[in-house]
């Protein structure tokens, strides 16, 4: 068997008091646009991985 990349977890955030349980992934892969408007992509893994997840649901206008 194959252990999914998720995992439960709990999060603060500066936006709202206490934290709240949520589901990441293990492991991400992003691309983003740098400030010249290059393409450029990147691996994150554990708590970077959670970092970026956390802040591109803040993008998406999602709160924990």
């Amino acid at each position: 068997t194959c252990a999914l990349p998720i995992y439960e977890t709990e999060e603060g955030c500066l936006s709202l008091p206490g934290t709240r349980p949520t589901r990441r992934l293990r492991r991400i892969v992003v691309r983003w646009q740098d400030e010249s408007m290059a393409w450029c992509e990147g691996v994150f893994e554990g708590r970077m991985a959670q970092a970026v997840q956390h802040e591109a649901d803040h993008c998406d206008g999602v709160l924990i």
